[in-house]
């Protein structure tokens, strides 16, 4: 991922975190910012690279935004009525999965005439996930 892409991507995640720990104490409402932030993250980094999505890629992207969405519905629903715990983990579900989703895009473009990229591993996001940590420290 380039460092134009991975900013992006982090700006992004760290927005819908914040939005999500913020309108927690509501349960689903982060949905209405974090849905729409996701949408935008895939076509800024399209509009980055001068490309298009493909069919595809696009109904792999739906698939992702909105099962994230129904990941952070079911843990607000459950862990939402724990005060603290609640907010962290929306915040937390929100930056994974736009984190997930940018990562995605990303190896979308970087091959738009063939197939998409299959779903990333968990190894996959561990890895960007461990990429914010070992940037900062060089």
């Amino acid at each position: 991922m380039k460092l134009g892409a991975r900013l992006t991507t982090h700006a992004f995640s760290a927005g819908a975190a914040g939005i999500s720990f913020i309108v927690q104490p509501l349960p689903g409402s982060d949905q209405l910012f974090v849905i729409p932030i996701q949408y935008l993250l895939a076509a800024s980094l399209a509009k980055e690279r001068g490309s298009s999505l493909s069919k595809e890629a696009w109904s792999s992207i739906h698939q992702i935004i909105w099962g994230g969405g129904a990941l952070r519905l079911m843990l607000g629903l459950t862990l939402g009525l724990i005060p603290l715990a609640g907010a962290v983990t929306n915040a937390t579900t929100a930056f994974v999965t736009t984190e997930y989703l940018g990562h995605y895009v990303d190896r979308a473009l970087d091959n738009p005439e063939d197939k998409p990229p299959p779903a990333l591993s968990i190894q996959d996001i561990l890895d960007a996930i461990t990429s914010l940590f070992t940037a900062r420290a060089r």
